[in-house]
């Protein structure tokens, strides 16, 4: 995977933000990017269960593990989705997890279509 130089979608990934924290280098954000993906892909199925098993403990832990690692790459959206589970996850709100949850997984899927632009 290669991190396109074109222009991202700002409120969905802040590129110029996450190259500078990894000291300017592509090489750096194109590897930081594909071990967020591929760690996200492995959390999904993980915090679903988890939410499917009521595991808040759990699963607000995973959501926050989620959170540091997009707030990391200055990925916006998922790191707003994540904390909304996160948060969702301490209260027991079941609704509100499945629909973060929900969210994170299109995020994630808008993330990788700016690392492809």
């Amino acid at each position: 995977m290669s991190v396109n130089q074109g222009k991202a979608d700002m409120s969905v990934w802040d590129k110029e933000e996450a190259l500078s924290r990894l000291m300017d280098s592509p090489a750096l954000l194109d590897e930081a990017c594909r071990i967020f993906v591929e760690e996200s892909e492995q959390q999904l199925p993980v915090m679903a269960r988890q939410l499917a098993d009521a595991d808040y403990a759990d699963l607000a832990r995973e959501a926050h593990k989620m959170k540091g690692s997009a707030g990391n790459l200055a990925a916006l959206e998922l790191y707003q989705h994540a904390l909304t589970l996160e948060q969702a996850a301490k209260q027991d709100a079941t609704e509100q997890a499945t629909a973060a949850l929900a969210s994170i997984k299109e995020g994630l899927a808008r993330f990788c279509a700016q690392l492809t632009h």
